[in-house]
């Protein structure tokens, strides 16, 4: 077996080697995992005979980043160092569990299946946050009469979203169709509060069957409020009364009698 250097893979710095801040988020760290193993996966790097250690190395960075518990004890370590007046992790502030995770991925960088250990060993991903109860809209639906539209040129409602979660909403809202203006954008709704959004439906703007929806989407959750005008009508074919006594059928009538 390759002699490997445990001090230098337990004090390498995680944020450094993905080329990351302290402060990156979980998705900044995912994507850039990802592009990095791209680039220094071992069958795209047959000439390298290091493609393999920083393979290794990259996914050790990941497996601490990439787990919030453990990225919380690995933040803390690192600012206990810099406290202290050392680099980036003293050896004094080095835990028993990053020296056992060092030694694990030096006896598996130098394994020929070393791809299939580490995916064993991969994070799973983070469930999604579910909201407790979910967030409710009023009204659930909106309906403007087509008389009204006639009487106004826009017809304004009001949304009310309610957050009953401990969490904060935050995400997009949009209209599908040009006849209703309203808020297009971001929005965020604090825990237990409530926010307001007004529409307008323009009249002139309108076009059959006169059906839309304001759409709120966020990262755990989606709210749907129809829009539709109602009062339509189908338009009435005109049937012109038979003409029996027009001068023009009398006129036909009797040239169709002299050809008999």
């Amino acid at each position: 077996m390759v002699a490997v250097n445990c001090y230098d893979m337990s004090e390498q710095d995680h944020y450094r080697v993905l080329a990351l801040t302290p402060q990156a988020t979980d998705a900044e760290i995912k994507r850039r995992y990802r592009t990095l193993m791209r680039e220094s996966h071992p069958d795209a790097n047959a000439g390298d005979p290091n493609a393999t250690r920083k393979a290794a190395r990259i996914n050790r960075a990941y497996e601490t980043l990439g787990d919030p518990a453990k990225r919380r004890a690995y933040d803390a370590a690192r600012r206990a160092a810099a406290s202290n007046g050392h680099g980036a992790l003293a050896p004094a502030s080095t835990s028993a569990w990053r020296r056992a995770e060092a030694r694990k991925y030096a006896a598996w960088a130098v394994e020929p299946n070393w791809e299939e250990l580490v995916a064993e060993h991969v994070p799973p991903k983070r469930p999604a946050h579910a909201h407790a109860p979910a967030p409710t809209i009023e009204p659930e639906e909106i309906e403007v009469d087509l008389a009204e539209l006639r009487r106004e040129a826009r017809v304004r409602r009001t949304i009310t979203v309610t957050n009953h979660c401990d969490c904060t909403i935050r995400g997009d809202v949009s209209t599908s169709e040009q006849w209703v203006w309203g808020p297009i954008g971001t929005f965020e709704v604090g825990p237990r509060a409530s926010v307001s959004f007004d529409i307008d439906v323009i009249a002139r703007k309108v076009t059959f069957p006169g059906l839309s929806r304001v759409l709120f989407v966020t990262r755990d959750w989606t709210g749907v409020v129809p829009v539709k005008v109602t009062g339509y009508e189908p338009k009435r074919r005109r049937v012109p009364p038979v003409a029996t006594d027009m001068p023009y059928v009398r006129q036909r009538r009797q040239k169709w009698a002299r050809h008999r």
